[in-house]
């Protein structure tokens, strides 16, 4: 499924139109006018630790990882250092 595992973006339908050169002034307008078409944008999602992120959200899982291990190893140290 195509969703962020944290915060739920997925896909997204909207209008999509390119622009014809000559489509303006009078006379034979709509002939050249830019059709709209429906187009789906897709999230730029990323596969990390099992779980699927956008963007923005893997950034923040990252950070809050390598806080984690930070925090870890600076209890070690004060264990031992404790300890000894």
């Amino acid at each position: 499924m195509l969703a962020c595992s944290r915060c739920g973006k997925g896909k997204n339908i909207v209008n999509y139109s390119r622009h014809k050169k000559g489509s303006s002034g009078a006379g034979g307008t709509w002939a050249l006018r830019a059709p709209i078409h429906k187009r789906v944008q897709k999230p730029n999602l990323h596969i990390f630790k099992g779980g699927k992120y956008c963007t923005k959200c893997l950034r923040i899982v990252k950070k809050a990882v390598q806080v984690q291990k930070v925090a870890k190893v600076e209890s070690e140290q004060t264990t031992q250092a404790a300890s000894a």
